[in-house]
């Protein structure tokens, strides 16, 4: 099929898994976690786990239940060296460039993290919309607003946009809407539910698929 309009995650999905951002950054939040809630390392990294799980993000849970300074916590968890970690990818550069659907990004992360990973890929030239927390109102996927946000920011209906996203449980409502749900997973053994359209093992295949 081809796309009225694309959407696309970045943590994970973008970028392989195993680049080693997702470390990173949970040891920043395991740090920050520990640092307001008082508790030893394991409960505070439980305590992270239950407020990701429950809420989307480490940080709706620490915004509800901590009343954190959210720049602080967006900055000290998001500042470090993105190209150590994320490369240059030409292939994937070129295919999205080549999008002339409407696209963005739509991410729980903050936007100076989304542009440092875009720029290390080698895709700072390509305009498109980043739907950030903060653009979200830091009601993050999968809460339904932030569908609604994303949606209206590219101005299309959920029919026919395609969602790509390595997180199941944000493809879910995704689908509920309309959505066309594209699963990028980290591991290929993990079953697959209903709710997903199609899954790929990275995104430049699935780019491949829709234009």
């Amino acid at each position: 099929m081809r796309a009225n309009a694309f959407l696309f995650d970045l943590d994970n999905t973008l970028y392989p898994a195993n680049s080693g951002v997702t470390e990173a950054l949970e040891a920043r939040m395991n740090d920050y976690v520990q640092q307001v809630s008082g508790l030893p390392n394991a409960e505070a990294l439980a305590l992270r786990q239950h407020y990701f799980v429950t809420y989307g993000t480490t940080l709706r849970g620490l915004q509800l239940h901590h009343k954190v300074n959210i720049e602080d916590y967006l900055y000290t968890v998001h500042d470090f060296d993105m190209p150590l970690y994320v490369k240059p990818n030409p292939v994937l550069a070129t295919l999205m460039a080549s999008i002339t659907v409407p696209k963005a990004i739509f991410t729980n992360s903050p936007r100076e993290h989304a542009q440092r990973a875009l720029d290390a890929m080698g895709m700072a030239h390509i305009v498109m919309p980043v739907i950030d927390i903060r653009r979200l109102n830091f009601l993050p996927k999968p809460h339904p607003a932030a569908y609604t946000v994303a949606l209206n920011t590219i101005e299309c209906p959920a029919t026919g946009t395609v969602f790509m996203e390595d997180t199941l449980h944000n493809l879910e409502y995704a689908k509920s809407i309309g959505m066309t749900t594209v699963y990028i997973p980290h591991h290929a053994d993990l079953p697959v539910p209903a709710y997903v359209d199609y899954c790929f093992p990275d995104a430049e295949t699935a780019i491949m698929a829709f234009l």
